[in-house]
């Protein structure tokens, strides 16, 4: 999903712009890319490696389980960031790579201690999963503060409150044994749970047509795709708020599975065909 955003947003930018991306910059920002996020879930996972163990979802990964050691974990983590960075930074640019090391900051450092002390844990959470967004924009030669970059930021980050609601109640119980402080564990009827899926949803219809810039009739078609993408989400996160159950939660991360890949594709075919 990293990629997929990443990979879109320098598509969204070398056509939205006039661009010409080399690719030498495709593979570097790719694979730069590519390490830092894996530093990140690396570091993650050798950071809550206690509570893990605690957890029937986590209880296999490879450091509860002993296949690695807290040290060649830490070790391997390290290495890939700084890599990654280097290879961001001088395969495409050093705004890309600062983009890339803020969003691993924030994941690591912010995100990851912040769950098991504040249920907010999940919104500052949505910001380095859609910084990827920016990396993309930034490597293909767009503005840090190109409207159109934070647009389509904006969907990724949205789109998180949904898809997390969703994990957040399916694996609650689990989350609580493990300490982590969950909305769904601070008020365990899900209602709160439910509305911060619906109004995120409710907001992604205009975004997602605003993204796709509807300048013809073919182009208003694609919008209306992309609204029609954001209304079934809509509907799937009410469903939960009206019957907060396993059933509708992972109905919810379905339509939130569905969601992110179909509003990639459709800028895609927005800025390339149309």
């Amino acid at each position: 999903m990293i990629l997929l955003t990443v990979a879109v947003a320098m598509v969204f930018t070398s056509k939205c712009l006039s661009l010409a991306v080399s690719p030498w910059v495709w593979f570097s920002t790719l694979v730069g890319t590519s390490m830092v996020a894996a530093s990140a879930s690396v570091l993650n996972q050798w950071y809550e490696r206690d509570r893990d163990s605690i957890m029937p979802r986590t209880q296999r990964r490879p450091l509860p389980t002993g296949r690695l050691t807290s040290l060649e974990a830490s070790v391997f983590g390290w290495l890939l960031v700084i890599i990654g960075t280097l290879l961001l930074g001088m395969g495409s640019n050093w705004t890309a790579a600062s983009v890339g090391l803020t969003t691993w900051f924030v994941y690591c450092w912010v995100y990851t201690p912040m769950k098991t002390w504040s249920w907010w844990n999940t919104a500052v959470g949505t910001l380095p999963g859609a910084l990827p967004v920016l990396i993309g924009w930034t490597a293909a030669g767009g503005s840090l503060w190109d409207i159109n970059g934070w647009a389509l930021t904006a969907v990724v980050i949205l789109w998180q409150f949904p898809h997390f609601m969703a994990i957040a109640w399916l694996y609650r119980d689990q989350y609580t044994q493990a300490g982590f402080r969950m909305l769904t564990r601070e008020e365990p009827t899900g209602i709160a749970a439910a509305w911060h899926a619906i109004v995120p949803s409710v907001c992604l219809i205009p975004l997602s047509m605003a993204v796709l810039y509807p300048s013809s009739p073919a182009g208003w078609f694609v919008a209306f795709l992309g609204a029609l993408s954001g209304w079934s989400q809509l509907q799937s996160s009410i469903r939960f708020l009206i019957a907060r159950n396993n059933d509708t939660a992972r109905k919810l991360l379905r339509a939130s599975l569905v969601y992110l890949p179909a509003i990639m594709i459709l800028v895609v075919i927005r800025w390339v065909f149309l």
